[in-house]
């Protein structure tokens, strides 16, 4: 069976979705003339000229609540169109997970429109919604947003969510730059790089996203030790619990250390940890993966805050 694409455009009202939608139309498809369905959810301000739908061989259809986006008519929808893709303006309000899709649809990207001058507002006080829309996007686009410091508070938070995805700034006219270009809140050239507690979600991040940065560096930091039969002998995980949303969504973030040093360290407890950082292959990834190299483990109190909370 052969697959149509999907492409899925998804945010709050007024974010730029429509217009996004318009502008790929009219540029992308002069030459193809593919035919497209596009599914509405959600109308705004910005409207499709009837004009527009016919010079791009569009076939819109409108959705006015959840329970009409129904898999069998849409089904019947992509018989009568056979459309060669289907776009879809999705309503940032509805819950995903109660989406069905016929068989022949294929979602191949995810972008995800957020209007930056509200972005604050509306994550402080619906950050789950914004956890779900985020974690399956493969593109997020600050719309209304003139440069990155107002995001910038918000840039461990959001990666953690979804660290795999492109953050984009986009201007009125649809020119988008990378989101997040802060500098990193500790001394990357130092001897010893030193990792205090509220640095250490950026830390994380950061050694996925720039490898080369951390290659044989020496970090230290204040970290919780993980224990588990399915470690190799005599490592443990060094790492944090952080919640990132609500109670319910914390989880841990943590590296692989190689050796215990000869200590006999116990599940949860805390140490101060100095390391070297290497990054080995992973048979269970297929990829690199940061692997801590002890230079020293000293045993510490527990901290007041044992959960780092970036929802403050």
């Amino acid at each position: 069976m052969k697959k149509i694409p999907v492409f899925f455009i998804n945010g709050m009202l007024d974010s730029g979705k429509t217009t996004f939608i318009i502008d790929t139309l009219t540029n992308d498809n002069k030459e193809r003339k593919a035919k497209t369905l596009l599914l509405v959810c959600e109308e705004g301000e910005v409207e499709y000229s009837e004009e527009l739908l016919k010079e791009t061989n569009t076939y819109k259809h409108v959705f006015d609540s959840i329970e009409e986006f129904d898999y069998k008519f849409i089904d019947k929808l992509i018989k009568n169109e056979k459309p060669d893709r289907v776009v879809i303006e999705m309503n940032g309000m509805w819950e995903l997970s109660k989406l069905q899709f016929p068989r022949v649809l294929e979602i191949v990207q995810v972008i995800t429109f957020i209007d930056g001058s509200t972005f604050n507002i509306y994550f402080n006080n619906m950050r789950q919604k914004f956890n779900d829309i985020i974690k399956k996007s493969h593109i997020v686009c600050f719309t209304k947003v003139e440069t990155s410091e107002s995001l910038a508070p918000y840039q461990t938070a959001l990666k953690l969510i979804n660290n795999n995805c492109e953050y984009m700034l986009m201007d009125e006219n649809l020119r988008a730059q990378d989101a997040f270009e802060e500098p990193l809140p500790y001394d990357i050239e130092a001897d010893v790089i030193k990792i205090e507690e509220r640095d250490y979600g950026t830390f994380y991040i950061d050694t996925f996203d720039h490898k080369e940065r951390y290659e044989g560096k020496i970090v230290e930091y204040d970290t919780m030790v993980v224990l588990s039969d399915k470690l190799p002998f005599n490592s443990f995980i060094a790492g944090r619990f952080i919640m990132n949303c609500c109670a319910d969504d914390i989880q841990l973030f943590g590296f692989l250390a190689d050796s215990t040093l000869g200590m006999n360290l116990k599940d949860r407890e805390w140490i101060h940890l100095k390391a070297e950082i290497n990054y080995e292959w992973s048979e269970e990834y297929n990829e690199e993966e940061l692997v801590l190299k002890p230079i020293s483990i000293d045993r510490i109190s527990e901290p007041k805050e044992k959960v780092l909370d970036l929802t403050k």
